[in-house]
């Protein structure tokens, strides 16, 4: 009877959703350069003329067509594209190169060699040259990993702001944010003039699947990931590992049900915002799940990982 009346309250306030035309907040570009790199999105910087960065503007202005097509949207936001020196001004959690999406519109992308991506490729040294041939053919011989933490994650934190531009900063599950940015990263990729991008993106995350070097993890199971999120964070290898099972999940959802599914999914997070229906017992997300999106979706959704 309860999952009934959420049903109904759900259906009433989905009418009432407003779309912030002028969502940004500019008080994060202050000393930044305006550096105009795109007509469609916002561009800022703490160099004045960056380099290595257009092509994820290009990706990111693909996207930008893509969502505003699936969500019937015409998204406003802007990215600061933030040196290593300058990472902890701007960012809400290091390390420097970790991509961000705020609340508020902006999206926080490293610059130049991050640090996030360096201390990933000094992690690659022990490896064998033939475990790294397949890793080589996407990000070339030196391994430029900020194809994956700058290029291919933007995909993942701009679907979050498709996602914060209607909830704010209400969340009912973190996890469930997570796999809609892993959805989104995936179905833009996809949906690239190329497939350069997603190959980078799979390649690197099976990589790291494939090869078990998480090390001894402290946090493994959904609840953990939701009592103990910004602990999580903390904690960059186990934040990672949450990461690449959400994806290995998204990209299994996105290939058996595809844009449709995105834009679903993006609906369900609106209207189960806590700030609306309030905070719902596993029991009642479980059966909302179902009757939204049928058991197939929440089999897949299944977490292996109890303990």
């Amino acid at each position: 009877m309860k999952v009934y009346l959420i049903s109904i309250l759900i259906l009433i306030t989905s009418c009432k959703q407003q779309i912030e035309s002028d969502w940004v907040d500019r008080s994060k570009h202050e000393s930044l350069y305006d550096i105009s790199y795109s007509e469609m999105f916002e561009t800022y910087s703490t160099e004045p003329n960056p380099e290595a960065i257009k092509n994820t503007v290009d990706n990111l202005e693909q996207a930008k067509v893509y969502f505003d097509k699936i969500f019937k949207e015409n998204l406003n936001f802007a990215v600061l594209f933030v040196d290593n020196s300058n990472w902890n001004k701007y960012a809400f959690s290091p390390p420097p190169g970790m991509p961000q999406a705020h609340y508020n519109g902006n999206m926080i992308l490293g610059l130049s060699r991050s640090v996030m991506a360096t201390r990933a490729e000094q992690g690659l040294k022990n490896v064998p040259d033939s475990k790294l041939e397949i890793l080589k053919q996407h990000f070339g011989e030196e391994l430029n990993l900020d194809l994956f933490y700058r290029d291919a994650l933007s995909l993942h934190e701009l679907g979050h702001l498709y996602q914060f531009v209607k909830t704010g900063k209400g969340t009912q599950r973190h996890w469930l944010n997570e796999i809609f940015g892993n959805l989104c990263q995936v179905a833009a990729a996809k949906n690239l003039a190329t497939q350069d991008v997603f190959n980078r993106m799979d390649s690197f995350q099976l990589f790291l699947i494939n090869s078990n070097k998480w090390g001894s993890l402290n946090y493994k199971t959904l609840k953990q990931f939701e009592e103990d999120y910004f602990e999580v964070l903390k904690h960059g290898r186990n934040y990672g590992w949450y990461q690449t099972q959400f994806y290995i999940k998204a990209k299994e959802l996105y290939s058996k049900f595809g844009n449709e599914f995105l834009y679903e999914f993006r609906n369900f997070l609106i209207d189960i915002n806590p700030e609306k229906i309030g905070k719902l017992s596993e029991k009642e997300l479980k059966e909302l799940m179902i009757n939204t999106f049928g058991n197939q979706v929440v089999e897949i959704l299944e977490w292996e990982h109890v303990s």
